[in-house]
């Protein structure tokens, strides 16, 4: 399993370009072939990517990816089936490329309803300002979410460290679909909205 995270922040005073240290070594911990760390800086919001692969299939593939539109994903999962995948391909990019090519919302939630194997991802949609993100139906991949300073920033990784204080645990995402979040409008706002689209499963 890979050692995914995505750090945002809405407020540039409380901005680290580097995650904390204990978070950072449990997610190398998922990843020991490669590591990788992206900024992406909007003049409302501020990302921070990490990636740390355990390379199983095809090409070694460093994460997080990026395209040529500034978009951005991690993927923590398997293909088995629904999406061709050869055997010296890796699965990160091709998914990534049919992600990259959706020119809707729809689209994006057919590409991910026809994956079958364990998965979670993040993916920074750069067009539109949406943060992407979300696990199979059966959970079978782990991703937690961390909200903090008051709708200032949150996290969302595949491990979570210790924290003190009931307010502040990490919390395992429902594996109930693809999340959503409007980055600029929730930097606008001053308010983290969760839109919650549900997948269509086959059997």
């Amino acid at each position: 399993m890979c050692g995914i995270c995505c750090s945002v922040n809405f407020s540039a005073e409380h901005f680290s370009q580097d995650l904390k240290e204990d978070l950072l070594y449990n997610l190398k911990q998922r990843g020991p072939n490669s590591s990788k760390q992206l900024f992406k800086s909007d003049v409302n919001y501020q990302c921070l990517f990490s990636g740390h692969v355990l390379h199983l299939r095809g090409v070694l593939t460093t994460q997080p990816v990026e395209d040529e539109r500034g978009n951005v994903f991690l993927w923590n999962g398997e293909i088995f089936s629904g999406i061709k995948v050869e055997a010296e391909e890796n699965d990160t990019q091709i998914l990534f490329n049919y992600l990259s090519s959706c020119k809707n919302e729809s689209e994006i939630l057919s590409l991910f309803s026809e994956v079958q194997g364990p998965w979670s991802f993040i993916y920074y949609q750069a067009s539109s300002h949406y943060l992407w993100f979300g696990r199979d139906f059966f959970g079978r991949r782990s991703l937690l979410w961390h909200f903090s300073n008051l709708g200032k920033s949150f996290c969302l990784s595949s491990v979570g460290t210790q924290t003190s204080g009931l307010a502040n645990q990490w919390q395992e995402v429902p594996a109930s679909g693809l999340f959503r979040i409007d980055l600029k409008s929730t930097a606008i706002s001053r308010c983290i909205i969760l839109q919650l689209v549900s997948l269509e499963i086959y059997f």
